[in-house]
């Protein structure tokens, strides 16, 4: 079973283009617009890692983070923002919200990949080598 990731972004273009390129490294991708959707994206279907982005409606990134830290189901689950905001006070934003990783946009597919894979392998999860084959 591939391991689902969820790309959480209000811009349709970046979760196009992110679910692209992580299809392309072997994973299942499940996309939301903000952190109300991706709270039940995830109720419904469960993933194993959330990828946000800070600024949204409704439900912004951090909040959303909080929200999952806060819940014993998700309060494990690895968490990267990615966003174009790269002002110190939006990565402490991000970073005391719970976000594992706090990544900057535009980003290399290598660069996102690699830490994709960095946050499953921490978490214990098998995840697909480069060119979507499995490995432990």
């Amino acid at each position: 079973m591939l391991k689902k990731i969820l790309i959480v972004d209000d811009d349709s273009i970046t979760r196009k283009y992110i679910g692209f390129m992580l299809r392309a490294e072997g994973y299942e991708i499940l996309t939301a617009r903000d952190g109300l959707e991706a709270l039940e994206t995830i109720g419904r279907r469960g993933v194993d890692l959330v990828m946000t982005d800070l600024n949204m409606p409704h439900m912004d990134g951090a909040d959303l983070i909080r929200h999952l830290r806060e819940n014993a189901e998700t309060a494990e689950l690895p968490i990267l923002m990615l966003t174009t905001e790269g002002d110190e006070e939006s990565r402490d934003l991000g970073v005391s919200a719970g976000a594992n990783e706090y990544l900057i946009k535009p980003i290399a597919r290598d660069v996102l990949a690699a830490k994709v894979r960095e946050w499953m392998e921490r978490h214990g999860e098998e995840v697909p080598a480069p060119g979507g084959k499995k490995e432990c």
